[in-house]
């Protein structure tokens, strides 16, 4: 199983919107309008599992932008990665990794998908709160 996050970005702060969990098997890019549906940014960063021009032409067609870093190897791969979307980018990972560090979230020992969910909903909810803790 892979969990899939979508989330809002300002300043400093990243709320989780909304989330999806699918086999490992299943590309990233099959899940992306799940994610997106009853988002209202208009800007989209995604990692290198949404590298598609065909994904970003449809986006577009839908009113968003997605952004997703070129590879090192790829043409204009140093023009496209720009430092500011990188930080943002890099901001997003580092969230990440600090919901697989408090909250065990890669391995939450649920013995079912009812589980697995309620597991999952839990350490969004608590990790959203800390942001109005801190405020």
């Amino acid at each position: 199983m892979v969990l899939r996050l979508q989330g809002s970005y300002a300043s400093d702060l990243i709320f989780i919107l909304n989330y999806g969990v699918t086999p490992a098997s299943v590309h990233d890019i099959k899940v992306v309008y799940e994610l997106l549906e009853g988002c209202k940014q208009s800007v989209i960063l995604g990692d290198l599992g949404y590298l598609s021009s065909e994904l970003k032409k449809d986006l577009e067609q839908q009113g968003y932008h997605l952004w997703t870093p070129f590879r090192k190897n790829m043409t204009g791969a140093e023009e496209h990665n720009n430092w500011k979307v990188m930080v943002m980018r890099r901001t997003i990972e580092t969230r990440f990794s600090e919901l697989c560090r408090l909250f065990d979230i890669e391995q939450t020992l649920a013995r079912g998908l009812a589980g697995l969910q309620l597991r999952i909903e839990q350490i969004i909810l608590a990790y959203n709160l800390r942001y109005f803790e801190m405020n």
